[in-house]
């Protein structure tokens, strides 16, 4: 039997292989293959990803434009936190690549809530300032729908094929009143009404119904009160003047109405007393118009006004000064020399909310008030005042600057 002859088989296996060793044909394909499948990634990568900042950038700017939308319907008013709310809600912000295609970013159930204060850390939950107080309302915080973010190019290379996408926004409403006439206190608790007269000064706790931040000593209350523009303004943290100065406080808000008056610490033009006049301080229904000019106009020509009754409630106090210094009847005139045009009768008074109070508050607003005669001390602290309304940026507004800010 020739050997060779069974041999030559595994020659040519051999050779077969050796030949199969040295072909290269094919081998491209194997890197285009893997290739092609980390570029796929890279691509579906990037887009995806795209499509989801691009999604939650919509969804973030939905929740800050809805946030600061309801920020400014936080006055302290009634009914704030609820018109805050509908303001969030009526904010129509769209978004385009969620789940679903291009929508409204609406806002999640339960949402939005008003809060009292923040947190000191961004990373601490704001669970503990929620708030249904609408004085106490001073900021707002908004969390949107949730939107389901879907990958597509992603999805061939990996099984996680979704994303949810939820923003939360918090905006604050802020107040800065940079007074052209002295401020004091009052509470939230005490009730007043435009054109119905009331004693103004605040005896609660340690602190007096004075703001006057910086103010160490008596003589700095009576400057304060005193000045032709208040050297401060009043934002979150109004600091009620401590201790009593009664004195003090007295001098200074009297200065207005020509008592101890200077060139420097100018008097009003008219100073008259509307106090007796005044039957709605002792219980009685609006005041005596008809005795008030009886006494003052009685011989001087100025024909009453309609609506000038024994019961007056349709004309106030202020209406009728303001008349007597347009037409130059004025029948109290401040102390020649030491007086000024401009209205040193105005004061406006912080509402500060929980009073008594001991300790620096953010107002829930600010009332303008007419000074109905001089203030009293001693054992009896009384400035009479009749108010005006209520200050906003519309009807001071140079005085009260109103803003809306995101906090987080």
């Amino acid at each position: 039997m020739d050997l060779r002859n069974h041999l030559q088989p595994l020659r040519s296996f051999a050779s077969r292989a050796r030949r199969f060793r040295r072909n290269e044909d094919g081998n491209v394909m194997v890197y285009v293959t893997l290739t092609a499948t980390v570029l796929l990634g890279m691509i579906g990568l990037a887009l995806d990803g795209s499509r989801a900042m691009i999604t939650h950038s919509e969804a973030q700017a939905a929740a800050d434009a809805a946030a600061l939308a309801a920020a400014s319907q936080l006055d302290g008013q009634a009914g704030a936190c609820a018109r805050a709310k509908a303001e969030a809600t009526a904010v129509a912000n769209q978004q385009r690549f969620a789940q679903g295609g291009k929508a409204n970013v609406t806002i999640a159930a339960g949402s939005p809530v008003c809060l009292n204060g923040l947190p000191a850390s961004d990373s601490t939950s704001t669970s503990g300032f929620v708030t249904t107080s609408d004085p106490d309302s001073r900021y707002v915080q908004v969390t949107t729908q949730q939107l389901t973010h879907q990958n597509t190019l992603l999805g061939a290379v990996s099984s996680d094929n979704t994303a949810l996408i939820q923003r939360t926004a918090t905006a604050g409403f802020r107040r800065a009143l940079c007074a052209p006439y002295p401020v004091m206190m009052t509470c939230d608790n005490i009730p007043w009404a435009p054109g119905v007269a009331f004693d103004a000064w605040f005896n609660g706790g340690a602190n007096k119904g004075f703001i006057c931040p910086g103010c160490n000593s008596a003589n700095d209350v009576e400057a304060t009160l005193a000045g032709v523009t208040a050297p401060f303004c009043v934002t979150d943290n109004a600091d009620p003047a401590p201790g009593n100065k009664t004195s003090k406080a007295v001098d200074g808000v009297n200065t207005r109405l020509g008592i101890g008056s200077t060139t420097t610490r100018p008097s009003d033009l008219d100073i008259v007393d509307f106090i007796p006049f005044s039957s709605d301080l002792s219980g009685g229904t609006g005041w005596d118009c008809a005795a008030y000019w009886t006494a003052k106009h009685a011989s001087d020509g100025f024909a009453k006004p309609a609506g000038c009754t024994t019961t007056t409630t349709t004309l106030t106090r202020y209406d009728v000064y303001k008349s007597e210094r347009a037409a130059g009847k004025i029948p109290a005139p401040g102390p020649a020399g030491k007086t000024t045009p401009a209205e040193r009768r105005l004061i406006y008074l912080a509402i500060m909310n929980n009073c008594p109070t001991t300790a620096p508050g953010t107002p829930a607003g600010y009332i303008k008030a007419f000074l109905l005669g001089p203030a009293t001390g001693a054992s009896t602290k009384r400035v009479y005042v009749e108010p005006i309304g209520l200050v906003t940026s519309k009807t001071d507004p140079t005085a009260l600057h109103e803003e809306v800010q995101l906090y987080r």
